[in-house]
């Protein structure tokens, strides 16, 4: 963790609070701050690794299977009414 701290202020259900306050008392966190400061920094480890699964995943699809899904779904859109943007 970064030395270079900024604080903010910000308002939790009571319940997480208690947690926080749990996970300091249990020697879990160095304080409710570092707990939360933890949760954050584990949810975004999490969507970086999502968004990487997601991304290595359309790196193998097949690009004319992908074309013909489109055309597809932008004429189901159109019918639909909504107006579809080419090159989207």
């Amino acid at each position: 963790m970064s030395d270079n701290k900024k604080r903010i202020t910000i308002t939790v259900d009571p319940h997480l609070a208690a947690y926080a306050e749990q996970l300091v008392d249990a020697g879990k966190a160095e304080s409710v701050s570092a707990a939360f400061n933890d949760a954050m920094a584990a949810k975004r480890r999490r969507e970086q690794h999502a968004l990487a699964l997601l991304r290595e995943r359309a790196a193998q699809a097949d690009p004319h299977r992908v074309a013909r899904l489109r055309k597809h779904i932008d004429a189901q859109a159109r019918a639909q009414g909504f107006q579809v943007s080419t090159g989207e």
